[in-house]
């Protein structure tokens, strides 16, 4: 950290400054005799040597004051702090004095020092707009005071001062990015080619779009001047889909995105844009800018259209072909390889098909195939393709998919729908069918791979008994099987009382008492034990489970409060965690909340949900109106893992949130890095002056808390150095105590601190 002890004492009177020396330099007795006697009566020497000496320099009058200030600027050696009187006739007053002083040096802290004051004090903090620069200290001064703001002044200028340089760091840095696009856009502005420059935080301003966006009738200027912008290019039906291609840049190990959608053109035409993203990272790993591509495909996508009208659908079924298919397949592999979303190969044969045929006549069998068609185009999306490859082969290519699990849940619903029985002419008929999977992968050759895998996949089906699915590896086809056993079982699990919930004590760091616990969901699973959130939650998000799983967690948490006001325990706040599919059902999410506390009889106050900012991102991208709908319902916004991708500021005022929990990553790399304890400092001076409180997260060691104490005593920590998620009686014994004793541990109940996600 930067460092400036140079303290400038503005006074008219010679004795005052002899004691700011007494009390900031190492003053030594005239006659070293002193030292002696000093030895002999209080057993050591008083004089240590001070570890932050301050570099002290005197002024008798204001005018003097200001010239001292100009000339240690204009010498790159400006000062820190003044300690400035009030009174100092016959010259300039201490107000006019400050006032001077800081059209020099806006960056100097000031001590006022008065006994009295011609001013009221109404009128000193008006002409000054009670800047978070000054302090007023009254006479007589206490030596211990004087050092202490001496001390905390110099660090806070130094601390500034070191921000302002990052700052200047990044502006600098963007504006030679800027200016090497510009000069970029000289190349690329008669191109079809459409290149444009996000910045890296929560909500993606457009900073540079190359000039030949006037090919589709827009001002570039314009542009970058409207928060909306992609509101005003991109088709609503598309927003969902573009905001989820931008949310998977934020994964650090992601190199790219591409999504198609349609784009408006100035006279409201749209045009179908091919659109590529492109992370740039520091080497922090922290994302900076969002650099697209924007390729016009309008002409290629009709050429498509007119191909496949005349060649892409199956006579009988009205499916697609074939040859449809494949074409789609090599589509969906060339736009994976760019960055597009994942997918997956489904490749069906109906078991017992050939007897059902010749028995019944080829009329019957056809009738079959096409009720076969329609229960599997119910079984998938809109965005899926449905084809038949011929006789009674099918296969599904299944667009966008989270994981690999999505696939085997799409079979799971299939194997269903088609054993149900089928009406064939006043008869019923029976059928089950067999499936193959195969799941894109980078590692992956070609197209013709992926759909040979899928057909091995199928016979390896065929071969263990029919009415089932594989997937083409046998590691992945177990982890999936049991993914969608799982998910099968948590829809159980939430109604069969297989569910608990654990808590978190989160403590005043200076009191060590507790002010809030976070409820943290586990499945005590019937065949595998109590399983993390880590083994489920994902599971859970992807599935649709989320939704009564954070309903249960919410009723559960309110009840378990209610339960302990009325045991006579005292506990603030119930922190819980939001997911993004809860938050995108508002109005449901609302009526959720305001249920649970009418019905346990709390207040909404009481209950404090947690955000992730990537999940900010995400509500600003859709304007969503939720969590100002939540604040004024009453309840708390936190900001979870503040800072682990960007800190994100402007979200504090525009969602009036409450606490600010700083990520993990920064409070342990705190005690071994300046620059991450900087970083720690700074979110808590910042949260201190909009009023906001500041959660440490993760803390694990003494050193940590201590640091973190030193910064803000007042401000909250949670960890296994106080706790770790413990079951509601063990959370009653620490409640009825008040206070964490680090010393003294709780046995241990589970190493998993993952909390109800939702976004975590």
């Amino acid at each position: 950290m930067l460092e400036n002890r140079r303290v400038l004492v503005v006074d008219d009177t010679p004795t005052i400054h002899e004691d700011f020396r007494k009390i900031l330099q190492v003053v030594e007795p005239a006659d070293p005799s002193l030292r002696d006697d000093e030895a002999f009566l209080f057993g050591a020497e008083t004089h240590t040597p001070s570890p932050t000496a301050f570099e002290l320099h005197s002024a008798f009058q204001g005018e003097e004051a200001i010239e001292t200030i100009r000339a240690a600027r204009q010498a790159q050696q400006p000062y820190a702090l003044a300690f400035v009187d009030m009174r100092m006739p016959p010259g300039l007053d201490g107000v006019q004095t400050i006032e001077r002083l800081w059209k020099d040096d806006p960056d100097l802290q000031v001590v006022l020092c008065t006994a009295y004051s011609d001013y009221s004090w109404m009128e000193v903090l008006n002409r000054l707009e009670v800047r978070d620069r000054l302090l007023i200290l009254k006479k007589p001064f206490d030596a211990v005071e004087v050092f202490q703001l001496a001390n905390a002044l110099t660090t806070k200028w130094a601390l500034y001062r070191q921000a302002a340089l990052k700052m200047d760091e990044l502006e600098e840095a963007v504006r030679v990015r800027t200016q090497q696009l510009s000069d970029a856009n000289i190349v690329v502005q008669n191109s079809p080619v459409i290149l444009y420059r996000l910045r890296g935080d929560p909500t993606f301003p457009l900073v540079y779009i190359s000039h030949n966006i006037t090919q589709l009738g827009h001002d570039p200027q314009a542009l970058i001047a409207a928060p909306d912008w992609a509101h005003r290019l991109i088709h609503a039906d598309d927003l969902l889909k573009v905001g989820e291609a931008r949310a998977r840049v934020l994964d650090r190990t992601a190199s790219g995105a591409s999504i198609e959608f349609r784009m408006r053109t100035a006279n409201g035409e749209w045009r179908w844009m091919e659109n590529r993203y492109v992370p740039i990272r520091n080497a922090d790993g922290q994302l900076m800018e969002v650099e697209g591509i924007l390729i016009d495909i309008t002409e290629r996508k009709a050429a498509d259209e007119r191909v496949a009208r005349l060649a892409r659908t199956d006579a009988l079924t009205e499916l697609a072909n074939r040859s449809t298919f494949m074409d789609r397949l090599n589509h969906a592999f060339a736009a994976a390889r760019r960055g597009a979303s994942p997918f997956a190969v489904l490749y069906l044969d109906l078991d017992e098909f050939k007897p059902i045929n010749d028995a019944m006549g080829h009329a019957a069998g056809d009738a079959l195939l096409l009720a076969v068609a329609r229960r599997l185009l119910d079984c998938t999306r809109e965005t899926d393709l449905v084809a038949r490859l011929g006789g009674d082969e099918f296969a599904i290519l299944q667009s966008e998919i989270a994981e690999p699990a999505n696939a085997g849940q799409l079979a799971a619903k299939i194997n269903y729908a088609l054993s149900r029985p089928f009406d064939i002419n006043g008869s019923e008929v029976t059928i089950s069918v067999s499936i193959g999977i195969a799941a894109y992968e980078a590692s992956c050759r070609d197209a013709q791979m992926l759909l040979a895998q899928a057909d091995r996949a199928l016979y390896r089906s065929k071969e263990e008994g029919r009415n089932r699915f594989h997937f083409h590896s046998d590691e992945l086809d177990q982890d999936v099987q049991e993914r969608v056993r799982l998910a099968e079982e948590l829809r159980g699990a939430i109604d069969g009382d297989q569910l608990e919930l654990q808590y978190q004590p989160q403590i005043e760091l200076g009191s060590m008492t507790i002010v809030g616990m976070e409820a943290l969901v586990r499945w005590r699973h019937p065949r595998r034990g109590l399983l993390p959130p880590s083994a489920f939650l994902p599971i859970a998000e992807r599935s649709g489970s989320i939704i009564p799983l954070g309903r249960w967690v919410l009723d559960h948490a309110c009840a378990q409060l209610r339960s302990w006001r009325d045991a006579g325990l005292t506990i603030p706040l119930m922190a819980l965690n939001l997911s993004l599919a809860q938050l995108q059902r508002g109005d449901e999410l609302l009526r959720d909340v305001a249920n649970a506390v009418d019905k346990w009889k709390l207040a909404p106050a009481d209950l404090e949900f947690d955000v992730t900012e990537a999940i900010l991102s995400q509500l600003k991208w859709t304007h969503s109106d939720v969590l100002p709908r939540l604040r004024n319902l009453g309840v708390g916004i936190a900001i979870d893992n503040f800072g682990a991708e960007y800190s994100a500021f402007d979200y504090v005022r525009a969602y009036r949130i409450n606490h600010l929990k700083i990520a993990q990553s920064f409070i342990n790399r705190s005690s071994e890095s300046a620059a991450s304890a900087a970083t720690v400092n700074a979110i808590m001076s910042f949260a201190r002056e909009v009023g906001v409180g500041v959660i440490a997260q993760g803390v694990e060691t003494e050193e940590q808390r201590s640091l973190l104490e030193q910064a803000s005593a007042e401000s909250w920590a949670q960890g296994f150095h106080f706790s770790e998620a413990v079951s509601a009686g063990d959370a009653a014994r620490l409640l009825r105590a008040g206070r964490i004793q680090p010393e003294v541990k709780l046995p241990h109940l589970s190493s998993s601190r993952r909390s109800l996600s939702i976004g975590k």
